[in-house]
Protein backbone atom coordinates (compact mmCIF):
# COMPACT_ATOMS: atom_id res chain seq x y z
CA UNK A 1 0.00 0.00 0.00
CA UNK A 2 2.94 2.36 0.73
CA UNK A 3 4.81 1.65 -2.08
CA UNK A 4 1.79 2.06 -4.40
CA UNK A 5 0.99 5.88 -2.47
CA UNK A 6 4.39 6.26 -3.21
CA UNK A 7 4.28 5.96 -6.87
CA UNK A 8 0.83 7.52 -7.38
CA UNK A 9 2.79 10.94 -5.29
CA UNK A 10 5.68 10.59 -7.94
CA UNK A 11 3.31 10.63 -10.74
CA UNK A 12 1.98 13.97 -9.47
CA UNK A 13 4.87 15.18 -9.00
CA UNK A 14 6.16 14.38 -12.25
CA UNK A 15 2.36 15.75 -13.57
CA UNK A 16 3.11 18.61 -16.54
CA UNK A 17 2.81 22.23 -15.30
CA UNK A 18 -0.84 22.91 -16.83
CA UNK A 19 -1.39 19.92 -15.03
CA UNK A 20 0.04 20.98 -11.60
CA UNK A 21 -1.08 24.44 -12.07
CA UNK A 22 -5.02 23.32 -12.63
CA UNK A 23 -4.94 21.17 -9.74
CA UNK A 24 -3.28 23.59 -7.17
CA UNK A 25 -5.64 25.99 -8.35
CA UNK A 26 -8.45 23.84 -7.72
CA UNK A 27 -6.84 23.26 -4.10
CA UNK A 28 -6.79 27.29 -2.98
CA UNK A 29 -10.68 27.82 -4.61
CA UNK A 30 -11.47 24.63 -2.36
CA UNK A 31 -9.86 25.71 0.56
CA UNK A 32 -11.01 29.32 0.18
CA UNK A 33 -14.80 28.27 -0.41
CA UNK A 34 -15.10 25.53 2.80
CA UNK A 35 -12.49 26.45 5.00
CA UNK A 36 -11.14 30.38 5.08
CA UNK A 37 -14.95 31.63 5.04
CA UNK A 38 -15.88 29.22 7.63
CA UNK A 39 -13.27 30.19 10.38
CA UNK A 40 -11.79 33.55 11.80
CA UNK A 41 -8.90 33.24 9.43
CA UNK A 42 -7.42 36.28 11.20
CA UNK A 43 -7.35 35.01 13.83
CA UNK A 44 -5.19 31.85 12.60
CA UNK A 45 -2.96 34.02 10.14
CA UNK A 46 0.08 33.83 11.41
CA UNK A 47 0.00 29.64 11.51
CA UNK A 48 -1.55 29.54 8.65
CA UNK A 49 1.14 31.51 7.02
CA UNK A 50 4.08 29.42 8.87
CA UNK A 51 2.36 26.13 7.56
CA UNK A 52 1.99 27.35 4.09
CA UNK A 53 5.81 28.00 4.22
CA UNK A 54 6.21 24.46 5.71
CA UNK A 55 4.19 22.86 3.42
CA UNK A 56 5.75 25.37 0.35
CA UNK A 57 9.18 23.60 1.79
CA UNK A 58 7.63 19.82 1.68
CA UNK A 59 6.43 20.37 -1.98
CA UNK A 60 10.00 21.38 -3.07
CA UNK A 61 11.80 19.08 -1.10
CA UNK A 62 9.59 16.14 -2.58
CA UNK A 63 10.72 17.39 -6.14
CA UNK A 64 14.41 17.20 -5.44
CA UNK A 65 14.34 13.98 -3.74
CA UNK A 66 11.14 11.80 -5.00
CA UNK A 67 10.78 13.10 -8.56
CA UNK A 68 14.78 13.72 -8.90
CA UNK A 69 14.42 17.08 -10.48
CA UNK A 70 17.08 19.21 -10.97
CA UNK A 71 17.18 22.68 -8.65
CA UNK A 72 16.47 24.95 -11.32
CA UNK A 73 13.67 22.41 -12.42
CA UNK A 74 12.27 22.65 -8.62
CA UNK A 75 12.55 26.46 -8.77
CA UNK A 76 10.30 26.61 -11.80
CA UNK A 77 8.13 24.29 -10.29
CA UNK A 78 7.49 26.09 -6.94
CA UNK A 79 7.19 28.81 -8.80
CA UNK A 80 4.28 27.83 -11.06
CA UNK A 81 2.49 26.18 -7.95
CA UNK A 82 2.68 29.18 -5.97
CA UNK A 83 1.56 31.64 -8.51
CA UNK A 84 -0.98 29.50 -9.59
CA UNK A 85 -2.31 28.97 -5.82
CA UNK A 86 -1.77 32.26 -4.64
CA UNK A 87 -3.41 33.81 -8.00
CA UNK A 88 -6.25 31.73 -7.56
CA UNK A 89 -7.01 32.52 -4.15
CA UNK A 90 -7.17 35.79 -4.72
CA UNK A 91 -9.18 35.61 -7.72
CA UNK A 92 -12.11 33.41 -5.83
CA UNK A 93 -11.88 35.81 -3.18
CA UNK A 94 -12.58 39.03 -4.91
CA UNK A 95 -15.36 36.74 -7.13
CA UNK A 96 -17.03 36.02 -3.61
CA UNK A 97 -16.68 39.32 -2.29
CA UNK A 98 -18.40 41.12 -5.37
CA UNK A 99 -20.91 38.49 -6.83
CA UNK A 100 -21.79 36.28 -3.67
CA UNK A 101 -21.09 38.02 -0.34
CA UNK A 102 -24.17 38.60 1.82
CA UNK A 103 -23.52 42.15 1.56
CA UNK A 104 -22.96 42.73 -2.45
CA UNK A 105 -25.74 44.89 -2.82
CA UNK A 106 -24.73 47.52 0.12
CA UNK A 107 -23.17 50.43 -1.81
CA UNK A 108 -19.60 51.63 -1.18
CA UNK A 109 -16.43 52.62 -3.24
CA UNK A 110 -15.96 49.76 -5.39
CA UNK A 111 -12.24 48.81 -3.88
CA UNK A 112 -13.41 48.67 -0.50
CA UNK A 113 -15.70 45.55 -1.75
CA UNK A 114 -12.01 43.77 -2.10
CA UNK A 115 -9.98 44.89 0.42
CA UNK A 116 -9.61 46.75 3.48
CA UNK A 117 -6.28 47.62 2.33
CA UNK A 118 -8.51 50.89 0.74
CA UNK A 119 -9.28 52.11 4.00
CA UNK A 120 -5.41 52.19 4.91
CA UNK A 121 -4.88 54.62 2.18
CA UNK A 122 -8.40 56.89 3.38
CA UNK A 123 -7.00 56.74 6.80
CA UNK A 124 -3.23 57.02 6.04
CA UNK A 125 -4.26 60.42 3.49
CA UNK A 126 -4.66 63.22 6.11
CA UNK A 127 -5.27 60.79 9.14
CA UNK A 128 -8.48 61.74 9.21
CA UNK A 129 -10.73 59.07 8.36
CA UNK A 130 -13.85 60.44 10.01
CA UNK A 131 -13.83 63.03 6.87
CA UNK A 132 -13.27 60.30 4.43
CA UNK A 133 -16.89 58.53 6.30
CA UNK A 134 -18.32 62.11 5.76
CA UNK A 135 -17.25 61.70 2.39
CA UNK A 136 -18.74 58.10 1.75
CA UNK A 137 -22.06 58.93 3.62
CA UNK A 138 -22.86 61.98 1.21
CA UNK A 139 -22.08 59.56 -1.91
CA UNK A 140 -23.11 56.32 -0.98
CA UNK A 141 -26.21 57.62 1.52
CA UNK A 142 -26.93 56.32 4.99
CA UNK A 143 -25.58 52.66 4.78
CA UNK A 144 -21.81 52.45 3.57
CA UNK A 145 -20.07 48.86 2.68
CA UNK A 146 -16.43 49.86 3.95
CA UNK A 147 -14.64 46.71 3.71
CA UNK A 148 -15.56 43.18 2.40
CA UNK A 149 -17.91 42.70 5.63
CA UNK A 150 -18.11 45.66 7.11
CA UNK A 151 -21.09 48.07 7.31
CA UNK A 152 -20.72 51.93 8.53
CA UNK A 153 -24.15 53.06 9.57
CA UNK A 154 -25.39 56.43 9.77
CA UNK A 155 -28.72 56.25 11.32
CA UNK A 156 -30.09 56.71 14.75
CA UNK A 157 -32.42 54.19 15.18
CA UNK A 158 -29.17 51.70 14.79
CA UNK A 159 -27.63 53.01 17.60
CA UNK A 160 -28.97 51.01 20.31
CA UNK A 161 -29.21 48.26 18.29
CA UNK A 162 -25.54 48.01 17.93
CA UNK A 163 -24.01 49.60 21.00
CA UNK A 164 -27.15 49.62 23.42
CA UNK A 165 -28.06 47.31 26.52
CA UNK A 166 -30.22 45.35 24.40
CA UNK A 167 -28.13 44.69 21.49
CA UNK A 168 -27.04 41.48 20.44
CA UNK A 169 -23.79 42.59 18.67
CA UNK A 170 -20.46 41.21 19.95
CA UNK A 171 -17.49 42.41 20.26
CA UNK A 172 -16.17 41.67 16.72
CA UNK A 173 -12.74 39.53 15.85
CA UNK A 174 -10.36 42.82 15.88
CA UNK A 175 -10.19 42.34 19.46
CA UNK A 176 -8.67 38.76 19.68
CA UNK A 177 -5.54 40.35 18.67
CA UNK A 178 -3.82 39.62 22.25
CA UNK A 179 -5.46 36.25 22.51
CA UNK A 180 -8.67 34.59 21.93
CA UNK A 181 -7.87 32.98 25.19
CA UNK A 182 -9.55 35.27 28.15
CA UNK A 183 -7.09 34.45 30.38
CA UNK A 184 -4.46 36.30 28.68
CA UNK A 185 -6.48 39.76 27.86
CA UNK A 186 -7.49 42.65 29.27
CA UNK A 187 -11.50 43.09 29.79
CA UNK A 188 -11.43 45.39 26.99
CA UNK A 189 -10.47 42.74 24.63
CA UNK A 190 -12.12 40.11 25.95
CA UNK A 191 -14.39 38.82 23.04
CA UNK A 192 -16.30 36.69 25.50
CA UNK A 193 -19.44 38.51 26.35
CA UNK A 194 -19.92 36.30 30.09
CA UNK A 195 -16.19 37.08 31.00
CA UNK A 196 -16.70 40.83 30.55
CA UNK A 197 -20.02 40.74 32.70
CA UNK A 198 -18.11 39.33 35.47
CA UNK A 199 -15.22 41.03 35.12
CA UNK A 200 -16.58 44.65 34.47
CA UNK A 201 -18.34 44.53 38.45
CA UNK A 202 -14.62 44.74 39.83
CA UNK A 203 -14.68 47.53 37.46
CA UNK A 204 -17.47 49.13 38.53
CA UNK A 205 -16.53 48.58 42.37
CA UNK A 206 -14.00 50.98 41.65
CA UNK A 207 -15.96 53.42 39.83
CA UNK A 208 -18.72 53.72 42.55
CA UNK A 209 -20.10 56.79 43.79
CA UNK A 210 -18.48 55.03 47.22
CA UNK A 211 -15.60 54.81 45.68
CA UNK A 212 -16.29 58.19 43.52
CA UNK A 213 -16.09 60.14 46.92
CA UNK A 214 -13.13 59.05 48.05
CA UNK A 215 -10.77 59.97 45.07
CA UNK A 216 -12.95 63.55 44.86
CA UNK A 217 -10.50 65.44 47.15
CA UNK A 218 -7.04 64.21 45.02
CA UNK A 219 -8.53 65.16 41.84
CA UNK A 220 -8.91 68.60 43.30
CA UNK A 221 -5.51 68.86 44.63
CA UNK A 222 -4.79 67.86 41.09
CA UNK A 223 -6.28 70.56 39.69
CA UNK A 224 -5.47 72.85 42.47
CA UNK A 225 -1.66 71.78 40.72
CA UNK A 226 -2.57 72.90 37.33
CA UNK A 227 -4.31 76.16 38.51
CA UNK A 228 -0.85 76.76 40.09
CA UNK A 229 0.70 76.29 36.98
CA UNK A 230 -1.96 78.43 35.24
CA UNK A 231 -0.65 81.18 38.33
CA UNK A 232 2.82 80.60 37.15
CA UNK A 233 1.86 81.41 33.46
CA UNK A 234 -0.87 84.33 33.91
CA UNK A 235 -0.72 86.37 30.62
CA UNK A 236 1.16 83.94 29.22
CA UNK A 237 0.65 81.30 26.55
CA UNK A 238 -0.08 77.83 27.73
CA UNK A 239 -0.93 74.63 25.40
CA UNK A 240 -4.35 73.96 26.72
CA UNK A 241 -3.70 70.61 24.44
CA UNK A 242 -0.48 69.40 26.18
CA UNK A 243 -1.72 70.68 30.15
CA UNK A 244 -5.01 69.11 29.87
CA UNK A 245 -3.12 65.69 28.85
CA UNK A 246 -1.53 66.06 31.50
CA UNK A 247 -3.59 66.84 34.55
CA UNK A 248 -5.78 64.13 33.24
CA UNK A 249 -3.07 61.01 33.75
CA UNK A 250 -2.29 62.64 37.03
CA UNK A 251 -5.40 62.11 37.42
CA UNK A 252 -5.76 58.44 36.72
CA UNK A 253 -2.18 57.87 38.21
CA UNK A 254 -3.71 59.18 41.61
CA UNK A 255 -7.27 57.21 41.11
CA UNK A 256 -6.00 54.63 39.25
CA UNK A 257 -2.99 53.51 41.56
CA UNK A 258 -2.92 55.88 43.82
CA UNK A 259 0.50 57.39 42.88
CA UNK A 260 1.49 60.90 41.37
CA UNK A 261 2.67 60.80 37.66
CA UNK A 262 4.23 64.35 37.82
CA UNK A 263 3.10 64.89 34.40
CA UNK A 264 2.01 68.60 36.38
CA UNK A 265 4.75 69.03 37.77
CA UNK A 266 7.32 68.65 35.32
CA UNK A 267 5.22 69.71 32.57
CA UNK A 268 6.31 66.50 30.87
CA UNK A 269 4.82 63.47 29.38
CA UNK A 270 6.02 60.20 31.10
CA UNK A 271 9.06 59.29 28.26
CA UNK A 272 7.32 55.31 28.21
CA UNK A 273 3.82 56.57 27.49
CA UNK A 274 5.17 59.69 24.97
CA UNK A 275 6.88 56.38 22.89
CA UNK A 276 3.62 54.90 22.46
CA UNK A 277 1.92 58.68 21.46
CA UNK A 278 4.55 59.25 18.74
CA UNK A 279 3.61 55.93 17.33
CA UNK A 280 -0.03 56.48 17.40
CA UNK A 281 -0.39 57.96 13.57
CA UNK A 282 0.72 54.85 12.07
CA UNK A 283 -0.68 52.30 14.64
CA UNK A 284 -4.00 53.99 14.10
CA UNK A 285 -3.64 53.71 10.04
CA UNK A 286 -2.59 50.03 9.51
CA UNK A 287 -5.29 49.04 12.16
CA UNK A 288 -7.93 48.88 9.18
CA UNK A 289 -5.95 46.03 8.39
CA UNK A 290 -6.08 44.76 12.21
CA UNK A 291 -4.53 41.17 10.76
CA UNK A 292 -1.86 42.52 9.60
CA UNK A 293 -0.84 44.11 13.34
CA UNK A 294 -1.28 41.02 14.36
CA UNK A 295 1.71 39.53 11.83
CA UNK A 296 3.74 42.42 12.76
CA UNK A 297 2.89 41.81 16.34
CA UNK A 298 4.19 38.00 15.84
CA UNK A 299 7.70 38.99 14.20
CA UNK A 300 10.37 38.69 17.14
CA UNK A 301 11.49 42.04 18.30
CA UNK A 302 8.68 44.03 16.53
CA UNK A 303 7.66 45.07 20.07
CA UNK A 304 10.92 46.51 20.86
CA UNK A 305 9.94 50.29 20.32
CA UNK A 306 7.20 49.39 23.47
CA UNK A 307 9.59 47.65 25.37
CA UNK A 308 9.84 50.43 27.94
CA UNK A 309 6.03 50.89 28.57
CA UNK A 310 5.01 47.39 28.93
CA UNK A 311 8.10 46.95 31.36
CA UNK A 312 6.55 50.11 33.17
CA UNK A 313 3.47 48.61 32.93
CA UNK A 314 4.74 45.84 34.72
CA UNK A 315 6.39 47.57 37.71
CA UNK A 316 3.79 49.94 38.22
CA UNK A 317 1.61 46.81 39.14
CA UNK A 318 4.10 44.69 40.53
CA UNK A 319 5.00 47.55 42.94
CA UNK A 320 0.91 48.51 43.71
CA UNK A 321 1.08 44.70 44.68
CA UNK A 322 4.16 45.16 47.18
CA UNK A 323 2.75 47.99 49.31
CA UNK A 324 -1.21 47.02 48.50
CA UNK A 325 -2.78 46.45 51.92
CA UNK A 326 -5.76 44.03 51.87
CA UNK A 327 -6.78 44.83 55.14
CA UNK A 328 -7.43 48.91 53.97
CA UNK A 329 -10.70 50.01 52.03
CA UNK A 330 -9.26 50.25 48.19
CA UNK A 331 -8.03 53.74 47.45
CA UNK A 332 -7.84 53.58 43.64
CA UNK A 333 -9.18 51.21 41.05
CA UNK A 334 -6.05 48.81 40.90
CA UNK A 335 -6.80 47.99 44.59
CA UNK A 336 -10.46 47.02 43.40
CA UNK A 337 -8.52 44.82 40.61
CA UNK A 338 -6.21 43.36 43.24
CA UNK A 339 -8.65 42.65 45.87
CA UNK A 340 -11.06 40.54 43.70
CA UNK A 341 -8.24 39.44 42.42
CA UNK A 342 -6.73 38.18 45.51
CA UNK A 343 -10.08 36.76 47.33
CA UNK A 344 -10.52 35.09 43.80
CA UNK A 345 -14.04 36.59 43.46
CA UNK A 346 -16.02 35.72 40.56
CA UNK A 347 -15.21 39.19 38.97
CA UNK A 348 -11.49 38.91 39.17
CA UNK A 349 -8.73 38.97 36.55
CA UNK A 350 -8.81 35.06 35.93
CA UNK A 351 -4.59 35.31 35.75
CA UNK A 352 -1.81 37.62 36.65
CA UNK A 353 -1.41 37.99 32.74
CA UNK A 354 -4.96 39.46 32.18
CA UNK A 355 -4.03 41.75 35.66
CA UNK A 356 -0.96 43.15 33.99
CA UNK A 357 -3.26 43.96 30.77
CA UNK A 358 -5.91 45.27 32.90
CA UNK A 359 -2.95 47.32 34.54
CA UNK A 360 -1.96 49.22 30.85
CA UNK A 361 -6.05 49.59 30.99
CA UNK A 362 -6.17 51.75 33.86
CA UNK A 363 -2.64 53.49 33.07
CA UNK A 364 -3.38 54.56 29.81
CA UNK A 365 -6.82 54.66 29.95
CA UNK A 366 -7.86 55.29 27.01
CA UNK A 367 -4.83 54.35 25.28
CA UNK A 368 -5.79 50.47 25.30
CA UNK A 369 -2.55 48.03 24.36
CA UNK A 370 -2.59 45.10 22.30
CA UNK A 371 0.41 43.32 21.33
CA UNK A 372 2.53 46.41 19.94
CA UNK A 373 0.11 49.49 20.25
CA UNK A 374 -3.31 50.76 21.62
CA UNK A 375 -6.27 50.78 20.51
CA UNK A 376 -9.64 52.51 21.80
CA UNK A 377 -13.13 51.04 21.33
CA UNK A 378 -15.34 53.27 23.87
CA UNK A 379 -14.20 56.64 24.84
CA UNK A 380 -12.27 56.43 28.40
CA UNK A 381 -11.52 58.01 31.72
CA UNK A 382 -8.10 59.72 30.88
CA UNK A 383 -8.77 60.48 27.34
CA UNK A 384 -12.52 61.91 27.60
CA UNK A 385 -10.95 64.25 30.73
CA UNK A 386 -8.07 65.49 28.49
CA UNK A 387 -9.67 66.23 24.99
CA UNK A 388 -12.96 67.26 26.40
CA UNK A 389 -10.93 69.88 28.87
CA UNK A 390 -8.83 71.42 25.96
CA UNK A 391 -11.96 71.34 23.95
CA UNK A 392 -14.05 73.29 26.51
CA UNK A 393 -10.91 75.58 27.04
CA UNK A 394 -11.41 76.19 23.38
CA UNK A 395 -15.32 76.95 23.86
CA UNK A 396 -14.70 79.17 25.98
CA UNK A 397 -12.25 81.42 24.69
CA UNK A 398 -14.57 81.52 21.13
CA UNK A 399 -17.68 82.10 22.77
CA UNK A 400 -16.96 84.86 25.96
CA UNK A 401 -20.66 85.04 26.71
CA UNK A 402 -21.02 81.61 27.40
CA UNK A 403 -17.63 81.96 29.91
CA UNK A 404 -19.54 84.64 31.46
CA UNK A 405 -22.63 82.96 31.91
CA UNK A 406 -20.84 79.94 33.65
CA UNK A 407 -19.40 82.77 35.80
CA UNK A 408 -22.37 84.09 36.90
CA UNK A 409 -24.16 80.94 37.52
CA UNK A 410 -21.10 79.80 39.92
CA UNK A 411 -20.99 82.85 41.59
CA UNK A 412 -24.84 82.88 42.63
CA UNK A 413 -23.96 79.00 43.69
CA UNK A 414 -20.63 80.06 45.68
CA UNK A 415 -20.85 83.53 46.19
CA UNK A 416 -17.60 83.43 48.67
CA UNK A 417 -15.38 82.60 45.85
CA UNK A 418 -12.81 80.25 45.89
CA UNK A 419 -12.66 79.44 49.49
CA UNK A 420 -16.86 78.87 49.25
CA UNK A 421 -16.20 75.85 46.32
CA UNK A 422 -17.25 72.16 47.37
CA UNK A 423 -18.03 70.17 44.38
CA UNK A 424 -21.98 69.46 45.32
CA UNK A 425 -22.23 73.05 44.77
CA UNK A 426 -20.30 72.82 41.55
CA UNK A 427 -22.47 70.22 40.49
CA UNK A 428 -25.69 71.79 41.17
CA UNK A 429 -24.41 74.42 37.97
CA UNK A 430 -26.39 72.12 35.82
CA UNK A 431 -24.51 74.69 33.08
CA UNK A 432 -21.03 72.60 33.86
CA UNK A 433 -22.93 69.23 32.07
CA UNK A 434 -24.37 71.39 29.78
CA UNK A 435 -21.09 72.55 28.22
CA UNK A 436 -19.75 69.40 28.75
CA UNK A 437 -22.24 67.33 26.69
CA UNK A 438 -22.08 70.12 23.96
CA UNK A 439 -18.79 69.75 23.36
CA UNK A 440 -18.92 65.74 23.69
CA UNK A 441 -21.77 66.13 20.95
CA UNK A 442 -19.17 68.38 18.94
CA UNK A 443 -16.18 67.01 19.20
CA UNK A 444 -16.04 63.63 20.90
CA UNK A 445 -12.94 61.88 22.28
CA UNK A 446 -13.35 58.72 19.97
CA UNK A 447 -14.55 60.56 16.51
CA UNK A 448 -15.56 57.51 13.93
CA UNK A 449 -16.52 54.93 16.82
CA UNK A 450 -15.85 51.01 17.67
CA UNK A 451 -16.62 48.13 15.57
CA UNK A 452 -19.64 45.30 16.68
CA UNK A 453 -20.80 41.84 15.10
CA UNK A 454 -24.32 41.34 14.23
CA UNK A 455 -25.95 38.41 15.98
CA UNK A 456 -26.13 35.30 14.02
CA UNK A 457 -30.08 36.25 12.71
CA UNK A 458 -29.30 39.64 11.27
CA UNK A 459 -30.06 43.15 12.36
CA UNK A 460 -32.67 44.90 11.34
CA UNK A 461 -31.99 48.63 11.10
CA UNK A 462 -35.04 50.52 10.22
CA UNK A 463 -36.47 48.91 6.68
CA UNK A 464 -32.65 47.70 5.94
CA UNK A 465 -31.77 43.89 6.80
CA UNK A 466 -28.19 43.59 7.95
CA UNK A 467 -26.98 39.40 7.50
CA UNK A 468 -25.17 38.22 10.50
CA UNK A 469 -21.44 37.65 11.50
CA UNK A 470 -20.69 41.58 10.04
CA UNK A 471 -18.84 44.21 11.22
CA UNK A 472 -20.99 47.49 11.50
CA UNK A 473 -20.54 51.00 13.15
CA UNK A 474 -21.67 54.35 13.60
CA UNK A 475 -19.45 57.33 13.16
CA UNK A 476 -19.73 59.38 16.60
CA UNK A 477 -18.94 62.65 15.40
CA UNK A 478 -21.15 62.33 12.07
CA UNK A 479 -24.29 61.39 13.48
CA UNK A 480 -23.83 63.39 16.85
CA UNK A 481 -23.44 66.26 14.05
CA UNK A 482 -26.33 65.22 11.77
CA UNK A 483 -28.99 68.12 11.10
CA UNK A 484 -31.87 65.24 11.27
CA UNK A 485 -31.13 64.45 14.89
CA UNK A 486 -30.17 68.31 15.63
CA UNK A 487 -31.03 71.49 14.96
CA UNK A 488 -27.72 74.17 13.88
CA UNK A 489 -25.94 70.97 14.71
CA UNK A 490 -22.63 72.59 13.73
CA UNK A 491 -23.49 75.46 16.05
CA UNK A 492 -22.14 75.01 19.76
CA UNK A 493 -25.22 76.12 22.16
CA UNK A 494 -24.73 74.41 25.32
CA UNK A 495 -28.60 75.46 26.05
CA UNK A 496 -29.83 72.52 24.08
CA UNK A 497 -29.10 70.49 26.95
CA UNK A 498 -30.69 72.53 29.69
CA UNK A 499 -33.15 75.53 28.88
CA UNK A 500 -33.74 74.80 25.49
CA UNK A 501 -33.83 71.00 25.49
CA UNK A 502 -37.51 70.35 24.59
CA UNK A 503 -37.11 73.10 22.32
CA UNK A 504 -34.10 71.79 20.46
CA UNK A 505 -35.65 68.31 20.49
CA UNK A 506 -31.98 67.37 21.92
CA UNK A 507 -34.23 64.38 23.88
CA UNK A 508 -34.07 61.87 21.36
CA UNK A 509 -31.06 62.62 19.22
CA UNK A 510 -28.27 60.14 19.27
CA UNK A 511 -25.55 61.09 21.65
CA UNK A 512 -22.83 58.32 22.77
CA UNK A 513 -20.29 59.34 23.26
CA UNK A 514 -19.11 57.10 25.92
CA UNK A 515 -20.85 54.16 24.11
CA UNK A 516 -23.85 52.38 25.55
CA UNK A 517 -24.27 48.89 27.40
CA UNK A 518 -22.44 46.21 28.11
CA UNK A 519 -19.74 47.62 26.85
CA UNK A 520 -19.93 51.31 27.53
CA UNK A 521 -17.19 53.64 29.81
CA UNK A 522 -17.01 52.13 32.86
CA UNK A 523 -14.98 55.67 34.08
CA UNK A 524 -17.99 57.74 32.42
CA UNK A 525 -18.55 58.99 36.15
CA UNK A 526 -15.01 59.56 36.42
CA UNK A 527 -14.33 61.55 34.10
CA UNK A 528 -17.59 64.02 34.37
CA UNK A 529 -16.32 64.15 38.06
CA UNK A 530 -13.03 65.62 36.88
CA UNK A 531 -14.51 67.58 34.45
CA UNK A 532 -16.92 68.98 36.56
CA UNK A 533 -14.14 69.81 39.14
CA UNK A 534 -11.53 71.33 36.87
CA UNK A 535 -13.82 73.54 34.91
CA UNK A 536 -15.70 75.00 37.98
CA UNK A 537 -12.41 75.99 39.66
CA UNK A 538 -10.97 77.49 36.97
CA UNK A 539 -13.78 79.35 35.63
CA UNK A 540 -14.53 80.53 39.23
CA UNK A 541 -11.48 82.41 39.25
CA UNK A 542 -9.57 82.77 35.47
CA UNK A 543 -10.75 84.09 32.30
CA UNK A 544 -9.76 82.43 28.91
CA UNK A 545 -8.55 84.02 26.03
CA UNK A 546 -6.78 82.92 22.42
CA UNK A 547 -3.14 83.81 22.76
CA UNK A 548 -2.05 86.40 20.68
CA UNK A 549 -2.16 84.70 16.83
CA UNK A 550 -4.25 82.01 17.75
CA UNK A 551 -7.41 81.71 16.08
CA UNK A 552 -8.33 78.74 17.26
CA UNK A 553 -8.82 77.31 13.65
CA UNK A 554 -5.93 74.73 13.12
CA UNK A 555 -7.46 72.99 16.58
CA UNK A 556 -10.96 73.42 15.44
CA UNK A 557 -10.80 71.99 12.18
CA UNK A 558 -7.91 69.71 12.19
CA UNK A 559 -7.79 66.81 14.70
CA UNK A 560 -6.04 63.71 13.85
CA UNK A 561 -8.22 59.98 13.78
CA UNK A 562 -6.24 57.74 15.72
CA UNK A 563 -8.41 55.65 17.18
CA UNK A 564 -8.79 58.49 20.22
CA UNK A 565 -8.88 61.58 19.18
CA UNK A 566 -4.97 63.77 18.95
CA UNK A 567 -5.63 67.51 19.18
CA UNK A 568 -3.75 69.99 17.98
CA UNK A 569 -1.69 72.41 20.23
CA UNK A 570 -3.95 75.31 21.47
CA UNK A 571 -2.32 78.39 23.20
CA UNK A 572 -4.89 79.91 25.48
CA UNK A 573 -4.26 82.82 27.84
CA UNK A 574 -5.66 82.56 31.51
CA UNK A 575 -6.24 85.91 33.36
CA UNK A 576 -7.73 86.51 37.18
CA UNK A 577 -10.56 87.91 37.37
Amino acid sequence: MATLAMHYLKDALKADLTSTAGSVAILAVTLHWFVFRVIAVENHLAPLLWFYVVAISGVGYAYLTLANFSILQTLIRLAVVTTSFNASLILSIAVYRLFFHRIRRFPGPFWSKLSRFPDVALAAKEVRYYREVAKMRETYGDFIRTGPREICIVRKSAVPLIYGPQSQCLKTTWYAQVSPNPKKCSIHMTRDFDDHRKRRKAWDRGFSIKALATYEPRIKAKVDSFVSQIQVNEHKPLDATAWSMFLSFDIMGEVGFGKDFNNLSTGKENPAIRAIHEHMTVLSVLSHVPWLLYLISSIPGATAAYADFFRWCGNEIDLKQKTWNPEEYPQDIVSWLLKSYVEKDISASPSLESLHEDSRVVIIAGRYVYSICFFSDTDSTSETTATTLASIFFYLAKYPSTLKKLQHLLDQAMPGGAADWSYEKAKSVTFIDDIINETLRLKPALLTGGYRCTPAQGLQVDDVYIPGDINVFVPVQLIQTDERYYANAQEFIPERWGERKDEMATGDAPFFPFSLGAYSCPGKNLALQSLRIAISVIAQQYNVAFAENETGDDFDKNALDTFTTTLPPLQVQFSRR
